[in-house]
């Protein structure tokens, strides 16, 4: 199923069955557990985390929160077949605790829904953690997993995005935090003495970002990429500094992409240094795209990886390379495991809520008076036919940051780091 598909099968049929489960869960009176401040004694919690592959990493401080107030909590998760490498990146989850839900074809999600909730309800969870934001789908998944508590983010008095109220801890999403902070927020809401409405009355604990652990690839791992970058190009040595593109060609999002004569224009100034080559990354779908950009640039310094990679290499890749530019995407967060500089390019959505995370992270963002426009009250859909924010970042804006992250010393060559000058 297309993500459009998938977006109006939820908000036509989510809306009352929602509403069907709300009534069945007042009726029941299953709201009994709403009392039970704090939840102890937790063993085992489930997150259902379906889409959204590069938010996933995101659940990492939440997951660090839970380790934190209940030590011996077994962690389980619930996502669709597609996201289900990039749980396999998140610390402490065993391959064994993640059920997947294919969302290929409309009977397969709903025959393996249907299957993971029997098998999920024989765990008898403490805890189901829905940590979409406004999905009816995960909504209806979480209150029908059989566990005795459930988080998630609750609309209170705000209008529209109704997802029924089957929660137990229910949190009110706040649209001005990082998502990291607000994932942890549902983790938080557990651990509180009291009921505290509509937002989890706690501060924010820490400043500026918060921590992610470090991806630490297997030697092989390494070996098998360097093979692939060989393969792909074999001019590049040993001494080369690999800088990612990641061009994002589909058309998945339109409003997110900058224009591709902007990489262009941007891969030859970057070709200007002799131990520079261009790594074009992306899906298997944008594999012709990306070859017809490495033509234009020249082949000579262009490495194209693009649908080559698993998420697992693409990461191991990320710990090779000097630089990444991207548009706001998956690639963004998985950079975040990694102390690769990233430079990630915002419109239609804010750092604020989405930026990067982590040493030597970049977001470069136009500040349009339209941007953002994209969120979780609209289901990421605008009206907007003319993605000017995007266009508006200039080609020299983002060079003169890749020219500050390269000339510091933490710059990478392939596999050890380059003894670069320092700029004030």
């Amino acid at each position: 199923m297309t993500p459009n598909l998938m977006r109006t099968i939820d908000q036509v049929f989510g809306p009352p069955l929602c509403w069907l489960l709300s009534m069945a869960y007042r009726l029941f009176s299953f709201r009994r557990a709403r009392q039970a401040y704090p939840v102890r004694h937790v063993r085992r919690m489930l997150f259902i985390k379906p889409a959204e592959m590069g938010s996933t990493i995101l659940i990492c401080p939440a997951l660090r929160r839970v380790k934190e107030l209940w030590p011996e909590c077994e962690v389980f998760f619930l996502v669709f077949s597609d996201n289900r490498s990039a749980v396999d990146l998140l610390p402490d989850v065993p391959p064994g605790n993640v059920y997947e839900i294919r969302s290929d074809t409309f009977f397969n999600f709903l025959f393996d829904s249907v299957r993971q909730i029997f098998r999920l309800r024989r765990l008898r969870f403490d805890v189901a953690v829905d940590l979409e934001f406004y999905s009816r789908g995960a909504a209806i998944l979480t209150a029908l997993a059989g566990a005795r508590y459930t988080s998630g983010f609750e609309r209170y008095t705000m209008e529209g995005l109704y997802k029924g109220s089957m929660l137990t801890h229910p949190v009110q999403y706040n649209c001005h935090m990082h998502t990291a902070f607000s994932f942890k927020t549902l983790i938080d809401a557990l651990a509180v003495d009291k009921p505290q409405l509509p937002l989890v009355k706690i501060p924010v604990s820490g400043k500026g970002s918060p921590a992610l652990p470090s991806f630490c690839p297997a030697p092989s791992e390494k070996e098998a990429v360097w093979k692939l970058i060989k393969a792909a190009n074999n001019r590049v040595s040993a001494g080369s500094r690999l800088v990612i593109l990641n061009t994002n060609a589909s058309d998945l999002m339109p409003l997110r992409k900058w224009p591709l004569e902007n990489y262009v224009s941007l891969a030859r100034m970057l070709l200007q240094e002799p131990d520079v080559f261009i790594v074009l990354t992306g899906v298997a779908s944008e594999a012709g795209k990306a070859e017809e950009i490495g033509k234009t640039i020249g082949l000579e310094r262009v490495v194209n990886l693009a649908g080559r990679t698993s998420l697992r290499g693409l990461v191991t890749l990320y710990t090779l390379s000097a630089l990444m530019v991207t548009n706001d995407s998956g690639p963004s967060h998985f950079a975040a495991l990694t102390d690769m500089p990233a430079i990630t390019l915002f419109g239609p959505e804010t750092p604020e809520i989405y930026g990067p995370i982590g040493h030597s992270k970049v977001a470069i963002v136009s500040n349009l008076a339209c941007s953002p426009c994209v969120s979780s009250y609209n289901h990421r859909r605008s009206p907007c036919n003319d993605n000017e924010c995007m266009r508006s970042i200039t080609v020299e804006c983002v060079w003169d940051a890749c020219k500050n992250l390269l000339s510091k010393e933490n710059g990478r060559a392939v596999g050890k780091l380059l003894p670069l000058k320092q700029i004030k």
